[in-house]
């Protein structure tokens, strides 16, 4: 049975944070006033809420139920999209996040700031060396040797195999010497900290880690174009290292006779000293897979990075190109700064808690 968000085997103690967690979201979303017919923020939140593990969720409800009307619900929508599925989906990582003003994110930026990370450099030829050895030559989708292995057998179907990253390379990267690509940084990281809380509770995962092997999968190089667009994920089943896949209307078509036939996908270690690709991590990639192109988030980000491609001479002469979208899923970044987006400092409205010892407080990197 695949799982659909980062839920372990459901016990009654997460049975009942998560009907806790529902039933507040709920509440909340029942008061809202959508502002026309396109207004799709409510199911946007239920969808994402749905795909989450249980502290994610509790953390989603928790945000939501302290937003006191609903320009604040809005205002974390946007936040979750621009702050999130868009760094995770752009392939470039460079965005200019809005920041939602929910309470204490901004010390949360902070801490991040604060801490000595640093931007990653790629070496590749060392990651890929250990994760072809990891993967046996052969590619984890399409079971192709890779074409530089002298040893493969002749003949052999074999592909040129690239490494492929399951949380995107590009947010290991930043100019640390730049404080406006820095605060988008870690403003990026503090949004997947506080909705994939798993990843530094149980993974202790950061951005430093991203090269690391069980980040990576070797892939036919079309295939990893498929992974990095969120074009098809990889969900748990109940045996670990195993995975059904699973592909999306946007999928390219002419790969799929490549696929598995029963859509099944087992990642192994064939070489003891390298980690398999990591469950957790996994987990998150799908999750935002299904959020994606579950949404009209995904459609409309694929959207505007067509739109980007087909610009070509320049921005409109009409005034009619949309740079602020456009600068969020491209690497410019010298049209609009992170610092426009920050939220002020300032006093706000709290709201007494909803959940008791759950981790619901924003992420603090000191704890």
């Amino acid at each position: 049975m695949s799982q659909q968000s980062l839920s372990p085997s459901v016990s009654s103690n997460n049975l009942n944070s998560f009907l806790e967690a529902r039933q507040t979201l709920d509440r909340k979303l029942a008061g809202y006033k959508p502002l026309g017919p396109d207004d799709s923020n409510t199911d946007f939140l239920q969808v994402f809420f749905k795909y989450l593990g249980p502290d994610g969720q509790a953390n989603l409800a928790e945000d939501v139920h302290q937003c006191v009307d609903d320009d604040g619900i809005r205002q974390l929508v946007r936040s979750l999209d621009t702050g999130l599925l868009r760094p995770m989906r752009a392939n470039g990582g460079i965005t200019s996040p809005f920041i939602s003003p929910r309470f204490g994110v901004e010390d949360s930026i902070e801490n991040l700031l604060a801490d000595d990370t640093h931007s990653l450099n790629r070496e590749q030829q060392r990651l890929r060396n250990h994760c072809l050895a990891r993967d046996g030559q052969r590619c984890v989708i399409t079971n192709a040797w890779n074409s530089g292995y002298t040893q493969r057998p002749n003949p052999s179907v074999h592909a040129p195999l690239v490494a492929a990253h399951i949380i995107p390379f590009a947010l290991g990267q930043f100019q640390e010497n730049a404080p406006d690509d820095r605060y988008r940084h870690a403003s990026i990281w503090t949004n997947l900290n506080r909705y994939f809380p798993e990843l530094r509770s149980r993974l202790h995962f950061s951005s430093e880690d991203i090269n690391e092997e069980q980040n990576v999968m070797m892939m036919v190089g079309a295939f990893h174009d498929e992974f990095g667009s969120f074009h098809f994920v990889l969900e748990a089943t109940e045996t670990p290292n195993r995975y059904r896949l699973k592909e999306f209307s946007n999928f390219a078509s002419l790969f799929l006779p490549l696929l598995p036939q029963n859509r099944i996908v087992i990642l192994n270690s064939h070489d003891g000293r390298y980690p398999p690709p990591n469950p957790i991590l996994l987990a998150v990639h799908a999750a935002v897979g299904n959020i994606l192109n579950l949404t009209a988030h995904g459609e409309k980000i694929e959207e505007l990075k067509q739109e980007l491609g087909d610009m070509g001479g320049g921005l409109a002469r009409d005034g009619s190109t949309r740079i602020g979208d456009l600068l969020s899923v491209s690497k410019l970044s010298l049209l609009s700064t992170v610092t426009n987006n920050r939220p002020e400092k300032k006093k706000q409205r709290r709201l007494p808690p909803i959940f008791t010892g759950a981790e619901n407080e924003s992420p603090n990197v000191t704890r």
